[in-house]
């Protein structure tokens, strides 16, 4: 072979080894720390982690009791599932970035407040486990034409959503009753004068409000009163709630795959936090029908949703998101 030929099988091997090097070079290390033994959280990491198989990215995926058994430091970004996961994660003060999915988002902003930095802060992204206050009050909306006054209880955990919440239902001229519960012993109480007083409930999550203990008399009370409750997950519709928005682990482990791809670092450009992208609905039929309440399928019904979703723009920046009306 000519020295012209050797050195074209140089110049092709040298490019052959350069466009491996920057494939490899998009390859990350994540941790996805998570409640192993719930259903849910299962589920949002088995989709995660196909994508990432897909992706040709490296992973581990550990219980959130075996956090401090694992050196974070090897790893290029961590996915959190849960409160705990977060809450375990934030504490170590690690200065990785971190995407942490099914968190309400008052609690992951005092979680950031108190534990990390000013300066470090860009490093964590997010998707709530709240749905956006919008949402619920445009499923109000086009539940049923009779839901004129909302009814909302609030405690100490949801009290500081009240501006926002009264806010959003004056857009969609809806009339506001509300009520902050801080002694649980009147929740019952309260509930029934809000009953009284309105023609829907709307949920919004507080577990000092809405809890294992409380639902079932919360449900019984308005049922009694002949008024529905819009509750924020479908657990809750199945308990006894007329509907809810909520997202599932698919829409979940969608939005967050997305954002994953989009920057697998989630650096300071790309470190947003915000409500899913994606969402379902649920509505209890036979609740509709004790309380002889005509509403749209649920099929029509999360279309409508869908296309009545504010669409959001990046800023110039892309730190910030805003609506664009």
């Amino acid at each position: 072979m000519n020295k012209s030929g050797l050195t074209i099988i140089k110049h092709f091997t040298l490019i052959i080894a350069g466009v491996m090097t920057s494939t490899f070079a998009f390859a990350d290390n994540f941790l996805i720390v998570s409640n192993t033994e719930h259903k849910y959280h299962q589920e949002i990491v088995s989709n995660i982690e196909e994508s990432l198989t897909l992706s040709g990215d490296k992973y581990d995926s550990i219980d959130t009791a075996d956090l401090n058994d694992i050196e974070t430091s090897t790893f290029s970004s961590l996915i959190t599932i849960g409160y705990k996961a977060a809450s375990s994660v934030v504490s170590s003060d690690t200065n990785k970035p971190v995407l942490s999915l099914l968190i309400p988002k008052l609690a992951l902003n005092l979680l950031i407040k108190n534990h990390i930095k000013k300066e470090n802060r860009y490093l964590f992204s997010a998707i709530y486990i709240d749905q956006p206050i919008d949402r619920q009050v445009r499923l109000i909306r086009n539940l049923s034409s009779r839901f004129k006054t909302v009814g909302v209880l609030y405690g100490k955990n949801s009290y500081s959503r009240k501006n926002s919440v009264s806010e959003t239902l004056k857009k969609h001229k809806l009339h506001i009753s509300d009520i902050t519960v801080l002694d649980r012993t009147e929740l019952i109480t309260e509930t029934r004068y809000l009953a009284e007083n309105s023609d829907v409930l709307l949920a919004i999550p507080d577990s000092t409000i809405y809890n294992r203990r409380s639902i079932k008399g919360i449900l019984l009370t308005t049922y009694r009163n002949q008024i529905p409750v819009i509750g924020y997950s479908k657990a809750y519709v199945k308990a006894g709630a007329l509907a809810a928005v909520f997202s599932t682990p698919e829409n979940i482990s969608n939005h967050a795959i997305e954002i994953i791809q989009k920057n697998k670092t989630f650096n300071y450009i790309s470190a947003t936090r915000q409500h899913p992208k994606y969402f379902d609905v649920s509505v209890n039929k036979k609740v509709a029908q004790s309380l002889s309440i005509r509403t749209v399928r649920k099929n029509k019904l999360l279309k409508i949703l869908q296309e009545s979703e504010p669409k959001l723009e990046l800023s110039p920046d892309t730190k910030n998101i805003r609506q664009v009306k």
